[in-house]
């Protein structure tokens, strides 16, 4: 594979993931097809994000206290429950929410 293309592509991909636009549409205004781009995206972030990138966490994972569990009936109110929200902010823009 020639160096200078991996380079170039590698460039676009992280100028992309700055960009805070979608792939697809990315891909066009660069005039790459987009499974090509989708292709450099997943290389570059296996040879350089990935192995640069351990699993971040802004707690202690024993920090969290489990809430316990709650018979809820008809016509029941929930008890004063503490509300735990949990996000992760995956490579590539995606975030997953739990609350």
């Amino acid at each position: 594979m020639n160096n200078n293309k991996k380079e170039q592509m590698f460039a676009l991909v992280a100028q992309w993931r700055e960009s805070g636009l979608t792939r697809t549409t990315f891909a066009n205004q660069h005039g790459i097809g987009t499974s090509s781009f989708n292709y450099w995206c997943k290389k570059q972030y296996n040879e350089v994000l990935k192995p640069q990138s351990p699993v971040k966490s802004s707690f202690p994972i024993s920090s969290v206290k489990s809430p316990s569990f709650v018979e809820l009936t008809s016509g029941s109110k929930l008890p004063n429950i503490p509300v735990v929200r949990i996000e992760f902010e995956l490579e590539g823009g995606i975030c997953i929410k739990i609350y």
